[in-house]
């Protein structure tokens, strides 16, 4: 939908507007007059003949010209006719701030279903409703009620702002100011009747004054188009810096699996937010953090990072924090040491962090001598200096920085505590200097922006991966073994289907069969060569370990015969209802194996992700995990698996060889296809756990599940 007329109308008809400018319905009159918006305006209210000057019409009908834009403020119910009246009139764009719609249920629903069919049949581009409205800077559009204009109009600047929340979003308009950050856009959706989250951010990108785009979103109703979105973000060197609210876990509740249950609605949000390059702020202030950074006139060259600090304390701390936020205090080299040791005092650390001691306060240009010396270093990527109260020294030091900044590519950054009067920090700033007020969210901040820089060259290095071709799956031997589940009315395949399933993608699984009574049970034992293990194929038993139909380590025909008695007799105990097709009689896998957890879903937004942890009946408690959307290329299921914290005990330790993790990235990449390949049959799947062999040998499907939509 074009948006155009939004953003860009040459005239805008005010419908319910009051008089009484405090009011809702009389604040945007009021916006629009005194911010200078240089349109025609219109307001339109049977209770008035003039409105702040401006001639008041009865209905929108009576205005003599063209009307690009149209602000609503009625009560809802008259909202649907007012809207209908535009279409009439030939506007094509229209903020409906009234509420009383979706959001209230009931009859409202049925509002907001009548205002789709009218937006639909005419064309219109609606904000809202329930929205606080939204605000074009250049051109002074103000088709808001919003608090935050209170204070004043908006900052320019590269920014653009959407948000899901009408007050929350107001509060963030107005400390804009303080935080010296500018808004080219400031955009609440509201009920998003027509146009959704991912529409505004769609249009934003392709606007070439746009550097970068925040965002407070609680839900992206469409998963496909904000990934969509946010590789074009990472393509236009744009980023997007998203605030999300909403950790519930709910989605996952109806999981079957382990790792379906593992993998909430965060979790998966956060995954692609990973995979895309998304900035995600974890509080208000990071997200003005990233804001900051994200204009800044340059981008990381890399993880490393130098400190230069007129405090040894701050230094360390920024060392601390930096560390944790995967950055790297590299070594200078000792070409750089040495000049250094000629502009510093004799007692200063020449190290990383570089503690330039209280002789800068004596000699302020020391800062700007060792950062001019520091950023010709190659193992320095980014220079963060860090500045306390320096008695009348403190415009020097801001114009000392913005020429270091200005002579290098390399990012240089200052974090100044306090800070200084607002017209010198502000203007380091304008300078295209990152300046923040606490040092260590100056390196939190830092260490995200690398973050990006790192998605954005995995974006553009990123090819289709050459062995998603060998993962493909063999199509007729799963319509089969869906088909045959269907056919039963189940939707639990059973860990035999399961098995099969998996074994058309190429996995491994042990050697055994299935066993209809004891002495069937032994003479398959016998084949396979004992030990061997027992369990219950049952598709109303997914989970064998709790329901307690599972016998290991077997090994004399005496001792199968009697596990399989028990097994039959317990599976009556757990659940007399449950069908049993017999009981699976497998090879135990021995030897130094680790035991990892893979499986994929459906999320209901993104639809395919895949899920990794160790495996064991501890994995919901310990809750070591990894998502990654799916498909996934075998780069994606490596940093998968170096992304939980027990990675190292797949690693060679204390003697004991690696385990193959090669062949567990590559079951990852399967699962992934099959998600994928099969997202409209397929629910979920399930193998836990996976034996991993040592390097080089490979991977054995152990206990598998598999549910059907």
């Amino acid at each position: 939908m074009d948006l155009t007329k939004l953003f860009h109308p040459r005239s805008v008809a005010l419908i319910g507007a009051s008089a009484e400018q405090n009011k809702l319905s009389g604040r945007p009159v009021r916006y629009f007059r005194e911010f200078g918006y240089a349109g025609r305006l219109y307001p339109i209210n049977p209770k008035y003949q003039e409105i702040a000057g401006l001639p008041c019409y009865a209905k929108l009908s009576d205005v003599p010209g063209e009307v690009d834009l149209a602000v609503i403020t009625l009560p809802a119910s008259a909202v649907p006719q007012a809207l209908a009246a535009c279409g009439a009139k030939g506007v094509k764009a229209a903020a409906i701030i009234s509420s009383g719609f979706a959001e209230v249920g009931g009859e409202g629903v049925e509002l907001q279903e009548q205002l789709q069919r009218v937006a639909s049949e005419y064309g219109i581009a609606v904000c809202g409703p329930n929205c606080s409205g939204f605000v074009y800077v250049p051109e002074k559009v103000t088709a808001s009620f919003s608090v935050g204009l209170h204070g004043g109009f908006p900052q320019a600047g590269p920014a653009a702002f959407v948000s899901q929340s009408g007050a929350l979003s107001s509060y963030i308009l107005g400390a804009a100011r303080e935080r010296g950050l500018g808004f080219r856009y400031w955009i609440t959706t509201g009920n998003e009747c027509v146009l959704s989250f991912t529409d505004y951010l769609q249009y934003l990108l392709e606007d070439s004054e746009v550097r970068l785009v925040l965002g407070y979103l609680e839900d992206a109703r469409d998963g496909a188009a904000f990934q969509a979105i946010a590789r074009r973000a990472l393509a236009l060197d744009k980023p997007l810096i998203i605030m999300k609210t909403g950790r519930s876990e709910a989605g996952a509740k109806a999981s079957v699996s382990h790792t379906g249950s593992l993998a909430g609605a965060d979790e998966v949000y956060q995954a692609v937010f990973t995979q895309n390059g998304v900035l995600r702020a974890e509080s208000l202030d990071e997200l003005f953090d990233l804001a900051i950074i994200a204009q800044a006139a340059r981008r990381p060259t890399g993880k490393r990072v130098q400190v230069v600090s007129i405090s040894g304390a701050a230094g360390i701390l920024m060392a601390d924090v930096g560390a944790e936020a995967g950055l790297e205090f590299a070594d200078l080299t000792d070409a750089t040491k040495e000049a250094l040791r000629k502009i510093m005092p004799p007692f200063a650390s020449i190290a990383n962090p570089m503690d330039v001691t209280a002789e800068a306060v004596a000699r302020p240009e020391l800062l700007r001598q060792a950062a001019e010396v520091i950023v010709k270093d190659p193992n320095v990527d980014n220079l963060v200096v860090f500045y306390g109260i320096v008695p009348g020294a403190h415009e020097k030091l801001a114009k000392d920085m913005a020429q270091v900044a200005a002579s290098t590519d390399k990012l240089v950054m200052v974090t100044w505590f306090p800070l200084p009067e607002p017209e010198i920090w502000q203007g380091l700033a304008q300078a295209g200097v990152p300046v923040f007020a606490e040092p260590a969210r100056a390196i939190q901040a830092l260490g995200k922006m690398v973050r990006f820089v790192e998605a954005r060259n995995r974006f553009f290095s990123r090819q289709p991966d050459a062995t998603r071709k060998d993962n493909l799956v063999v199509g007729s031997e799963v319509e089969r073994i869906i088909a045959q589940a269907k056919n039963h009315n189940r939707k639990v395949l059973t860990e035999v289907e399961a098995k099969r399933l998996f074994k058309a993608c190429g996995l491994a699984a042990p050697r055994g069969g299935l066993a209809r009574s004891a002495a069937e049970a032994r003479l398959l034992a016998a084949e396979i060569a004992c030990p061997v293990a027992l369990k219950a194929a049952s598709p109303d038993l997914p989970h064998k370990s709790e329901a307690g139909v599972i016998r290991l380590n077997l090994s004399s025909p005496a001792e199968v015969e009697r596990a399989f008695d028990d097994i039959v007799a317990q599976v009556k105990r757990w659940d007399s209802a449950a069908r049993l097709d017999g009981i699976l009689v497998e090879e135990m896998i021995v030897g130094d194996t680790r035991e990892v957890i893979v499986g994929a879903r459906q999320d209901l937004r993104f639809g395919p992700v895949v899920t990794f942890g160790l495996g064991g009946i501890f994995v919901e408690a310990i809750r070591d995990f990894s998502v990654w959307p799916a498909p996934l290329t075998i780069d994606e299921a490596r940093e998968m698996i170096r992304q939980i914290r027990g990675h190292r005990i797949l690693t060679a330790f204390r003697g004991r060889p690696a385990a193959d993790l090669d062949a567990v990235a590559k079951a990852l990449c399967q699962l992934g296809e099959i998600a994928a390949q099969w997202r409209e049959q397929i629910s979920e799947i399930e193998i836990n756990p996976l034996f991993v062999l040592p390097e080089g040998l490979g991977v054995i499907v152990g206990d598998a599940l598999a549910v059907l939509k």
